[in-house]
């Protein structure tokens, strides 16, 4: 006979999401000639109470009743980012005993895409307000990433894709390099990349943003090869392209 299980008999965590977003930027120039520059961006939130008052945090918070740890993924991008309709993956769950000091904490992590916009923060979310930083990632003498904006910069140094030490809020730092670097497997081996981009774009478009991700250079001829089966052009061109219009494109959908 089966014993009766009873939910007393043991220790229960709280659980949390958080969301690691990146976008993709384009900064538009005056000139109609002008290359447009596109950069990697990253969501934070400058957290409003303690543990970690003011400092930098990934977007999330505790699952309530009855909720989906995506359901709370999304309720916190929306609350805390006025997020809306990202695509998110669940990359991972962080349960180190001491990543939180408020106790047993369990995370559970989602990397999520969207479209860079307008950020908004509800009166009542515990973050004070969101940010988007431009991020980097450097691997030229040990790795490292940088956030910055135009008010400061961030340096985040990793031995071992561990971070050295605790810049941000909890364990973010980790999450963070570690989503970014399924967003890199994401983006070279599933396409993912289609998901930054919005629904018409020029093949330049999706270049700068692959190399940026990828850490891969390569010509614009190559560049085209490789994604030439996996997209379809479209009547539309882009008139404030540089040199010269150029033919916008749609993804193929299934691929």
């Amino acid at each position: 006979m089966i014993a009766i299980y009873s939910i007393e008999n043991f220790d229960r965590p709280s659980v949390a999401s958080d969301c690691v977003v990146f976008g993709i930027d384009v900064e538009e120039s005056e000139c109609k000639r002008s290359l447009k520059q596109r950069s990697l961006k990253i969501l934070l939130v400058k957290r409003g109470e303690e543990p970690f008052i003011n400092h930098y945090s990934l977007a999330g918070g505790f699952v309530r009743r009855g909720e989906t740890v995506e359901e709370t993924a999304l309720r916190e991008l929306g609350e805390e980012a006025g997020v809306a309709e990202p695509k998110i993956i669940n990359f991972g769950v962080y349960s180190r005993a001491d990543r939180d000091p408020r106790g047993w904490i369990i995370s559970c992590a989602f990397l999520a895409l969207t479209k860079t916009v307008s950020l908004c923060t509800a009166d009542n979310s515990d973050a004070i307000e969101a940010h988007w930083l431009n991020f980097k990632y450097d691997d030229t003498d040990g790795e490292k990433i940088i956030l910055t904006d135009d008010r400061q910069s961030i340096v985040i140094n990793y031995k071992n894709h561990v971070p050295e030490e605790n810049i941000l809020a909890f364990d973010h730092a980790k999450i963070i390099y570690d989503a970014f670097m399924r967003l890199r497997d994401e983006v070279v081996n599933h396409d993912l990349i289609f998901d930054l981009m919005p629904p018409l774009f020029a093949v330049s478009d999706l270049q700068q943003p692959y190399e940026i991700i990828t850490g891969r250079k390569t010509s614009p001829q190559n560049f085209r090869k490789k994604i030439l089966s996996k997209i379809r052009e479209t009547e539309f061109f882009d008139e404030r392209s540089a040199h010269r219009t150029s033919r916008l494109y749609e993804k193929i959908q299934g691929e």
